[in-house]
Order: C-alpha cells, then structure tokens, then sequence
C-alpha cells in the first residue's frame, strides 16, 4: 500500500517537475521572441530614420546648390539650416585652397531621436565668358606718334624719326638731337637746333587731351584682360617674363621689376627702367608694351629697348641713357632727356584692345559623396 503510495507521490512529481519545465522553455521561448520583435522594431525605427535624415540632408544640399546657381558669392561662408519634414537640415561650406571658384558643401540631416545623416558636394562656378564687343571697336587709334602733355625737351643724341609730333607744352631740340618729322606742333613753341626734313611745324596749337575717356576705357579692358587670365599681381617682383595671356597688372609699383619681357606690362604706380644691364620689352598681340599709372617719372637710363607703344598718362618720362623705341609714346606730363635714343616710327599707331568679355556663372556638382 505505501509502495503504491510511494510510487503516486513520484509520478505526480515528476509531472510538476516536467510542467514546469515546459512552463520555462515557453517562457524563455516567449521572452526571447518578445525581446527580437524588440531589437528588430528598434532597428526598423533607426533605418527609418537615418534613411529620412539622409533624404533631408540631400534636400538641403540641393536647396544650397539651387541658391548658388543663383548668386554663387553666397557660398563663403554659407550656413544655411532650416526644419523640413519633420526633420532638419544644416549646410555650411568649405573654400578649396585651390581654387576660388570652389567649394565643398556639407549638409547634416536629422530626423526623430536616432535619425543622423551627412552628405557632402563639391560645387564649382565654371564661369561662362560672353564676347559682347564689336571686333571693329577692338583698337585704340592714336593722333600722334608722340603725344606730351608738357614740354617736349632733348638734349642729347636724340634722333626722332616718327611721323607726327605734338606737344601740349613747348618742343625744344637741342645738342646733337635731330628730328625727322612730317608735322610737329606745339601749344607753346618749337625750337629746334639740328633739324632734317622738310616737316609741317604748328605752334600755339589748342592743347589735346591726353586722357580721354576711350584711354580710360581701354586701358581698363587690358586689365581686366590680365585679371581674367589670373596675370594680376601685388608686388611687381611675381610679375613673370612672359604673362599668361600677353598682359601682366600689377597693383602697386614696379620696383622690384626685372624690366625685361614679352608682353604688356601695367603698373598702378611708378616704374622705371634703370640699372641692371640691357632691358627688352616686346609687346604681343598689338598690346602696347608698358603702361605706367604712376604720376611720377618714368626714368630710362639702361640700354633699353622697347617694341610697342608706351603710356604714361599722368606722369613723366626721363631718358638719361642709350634707348630704341619701336611704337607711339604718350606721355601725361613732360618728355625730357640728355641721353642717346631713336624713336621710330610705329607701322600701328595705336595699339589692340582686349575684347569686352562679360562672365556669367554656371554653377556644377563635380563630385557627390
């Protein structure tokens, strides 16, 4: 009877023990079940969110790039942020060492708690030139061969073998100085001591402008011409031998200038060619061959030889050594000398102005990532 009792007692013990059991496996089963659906919601929701974070910051790179497309000077220093679908977007712009005319972009995108996104672009203004000038209007003309805004003075081995001559001041010619001219005239007198020829002389003729407005004008499209071909420079010591483009501007003096090369040489300030041996200036494409803004003197006391026109609109010119020049000269204030030089006439009295060229932006993605 308590065999029986006994066995009963163990049979219903090892039920519980196996419900039981069972009872554990379901609910690890369940909890682990519970505890994946858990981990996989918490997934779906940040996939979900990061991939709205990174359309919202794809928006926002391309709500920056239409803005510059539109004025490309807003991408220095670009910080554009605003809400958009229930998500933000931040842009901000980075500058190429390089090059101006590009930027990196990079736009942040958030969206919900665990939503974060960067996308970045390089944008780069490939700017479009528009020719707008009229060919025909291209060249310079000038009246005279020389042209000075005060005396015109030599006194020494000059020999000026140009077509015409004028002076808004007096013309003397003096020592071993000769003059071959078919006209010279003056606004004041002409006096010379060694004349060849037999050449028209007019004094007390009306003043001419030595800087109209078309100098002005055209000199300006010359350096606007070398800016556009990245030939401006702030120290004349960078200004190389041969400029991109045939034009070199500097912005301050020349005196840290070789004074020697192939092309059209602008100097905002005062320039001179002395000192340092022998000195060539070639100018390319009808350019002239030195412009000098300066209103000081333009003092030549090398061996010197230039091929082209020569300006000096508001200053001076001094020739205090062996010279050639094969081009027109104006010069704003006095031409004196005491050296030896021959001016030669200039097949091209005047000289080839750049064409007027306005740029328009065109603004590209070069790289996504």
């Amino acid at each position: 009877m308590k065999t029986k009792q006994l066995n009963k007692s163990a049979q219903s013990g090892t039920a519980l023990i196996t419900v039981l059991g069972l009872i554990s496996l379901i609910s690890i089963a369940s909890g682990y079940l519970a505890y994946t659906a858990s981990q996989e919601m918490h997934l779906s929701r940040v996939l979900r969110e990061s991939l709205k974070a990174k359309l919202i910051a794809e928006s926002g790179l391309n709500v920056a790039y239409n803005l510059l497309k539109t004025d490309f000077s807003q991408a220095s220093g670009l910080n554009l942020a605003s809400d958009f679908g229930n998500g933000r977007y931040v842009v901000t712009s980075t500058p190429d060492p390089d090059s101006t005319r590009r930027y990196k972009l990079n736009s942040n995108g958030t969206y919900g708690q665990f939503g974060k996104y960067k996308v970045s672009a390089d944008v780069e203004n490939r700017q479009i030139l528009n020719n707008t000038s009229d060919p025909d209007s291209n060249y310079y003309p000038f009246l005279f061969d020389i042209l000075v805004g005060g005396i015109m003075d030599l006194k020494g081995n000059f020999d000026v073998a140009v077509n015409t001559i004028h002076a808004n001041g007096n013309i003397t010619s003096k020592g071993s100085s000769s003059i071959d001219t078919l006209a010279i005239s003056s606004s004041g007198k002409v006096i010379l001591f060694k004349f060849t020829g037999s050449s028209t002389i007019l004094q007390n003729q009306p003043a001419v402008n030595i800087r109209p407005a078309e100098l002005t004008a055209a000199i300006n499209a010359l350096k606007a011409y070398a800016e556009r071909n990245g030939a401006k420079y702030t120290d004349s010591a960078d200004i190389p031998a041969n400029p991109p483009g045939g034009v070199a501007w500097c912005t301050s003096d020349g005196a840290r200038w070789i004074g020697s090369g192939t092309g059209c040489f602008i100097f905002e300030g005062d320039a001179s060619l002395q000192g340092g041996g022998q000195r060539t200036i070639t100018a390319i494409d009808g350019y002239p061959a030195l412009i000098v803004l300066g209103t000081g003197e333009v003092k030549i006391n090398a061996q010197t030889v230039v091929n082209g026109a020569i300006l000096v609109p508001n200053g001076s010119i001094f020739l205090v050594g062996t010279a050639d020049f094969y081009g027109p000269v104006l010069v704003g204030q006095s031409f004196t000398g005491s050296g030896t030089a021959v001016l030669h006439a200039s097949a091209a009295q005047g000289f080839n102005i750049p064409p007027n060229v306005t740029t328009s932006d065109n603004v590209v993605i070069s790289a996504w990532y």
